[in-house]
C-alpha cells in the first residue's frame, strides 16, 4: 500500500526545507564581513528571522553595535559567548535595547577580547528561528 502525504503536510515540509536552506542549515558558513571601523551595522527582520551580515570579523577592543529593525516584530541584539555546550547559559557581554519595527537602536559599545561570539536576538525564540550572527574577534594587530 502506497503512503499518501496530505497536501497541508506536504506544504509544511516544503516550507520547513526552504527555511532550513535560507537559514544556512547544512551549508558552510558564509565568508565573514571584515569590519574596518569597529562599528557593526546590523539589520534584523522577519518573517525570515534573519540578522545581516551573518558572519563578521573585527579587531579586539571597543566595538560599537548599531542595529536596525526592518521587521514587523520587536527585536534586539545581544553579544554572547559562543558556547557549543547544550543547555549552558551563555555569558552576555552587552547589547542593544529592544527595537520596535522600523527603529534603529542607539549605538551601544562593548569591549571584546579575541575569540568567538554570537550576536543573537533574545526575544522569544527568534534565535532558534535563525536570528543570529557569528562574530570573530581577532587581535588588534592582526
Amino acid at each position: 500500500m502506497e503512503r499518501v502525504t496530505p497536501p497541508a503536510l506536504r506544504a509544511s515540509l516544503v516550507l520547513l526545507g526552504a527555511a532550513a536552506v535560507l537559514s544556512g542549515c547544512g551549508a558552510g558558513s558564509p565568508d565573514p564581513v571584515t569590519d574596518k571601523d569597529a562599528t557593526l551595522r546590523l539589520t534584523l527582520g522577519d518573517p525570515e528571522y534573519a540578522m545581516s551580515p551573518g558572519a563578521i570579523k573585527v579587531r579586539s577592543g571597543p566595538i560599537r553595535i548599531v542595529a536596525r529593525n526592518e521587521g514587523r516584530l520587536t527585536h534586539n541584539v545581544k553579544v554572547e559567548e559562543a558556547n557549543d555546550e547544550e543547555g549552558a547559559t551563555p555569558i552576555v557581554f552587552g547589547g542593544t535595547e529592544t527595537m520596535q519595527p522600523g527603529e534603529t537602536a542607539p549605538g551601544v559599545t562593548v569591549r571584546l577580547f579575541p575569540g568567538r561570539y554570537r550576536l543573537v536576538c533574545t526575544i522569544g525564540n527568534h534565535e532558534n528561528l535563525g536570528q543570529y550572527a557569528e562574530l570573530e574577534v581577532t587581535r588588534a594587530g592582526s
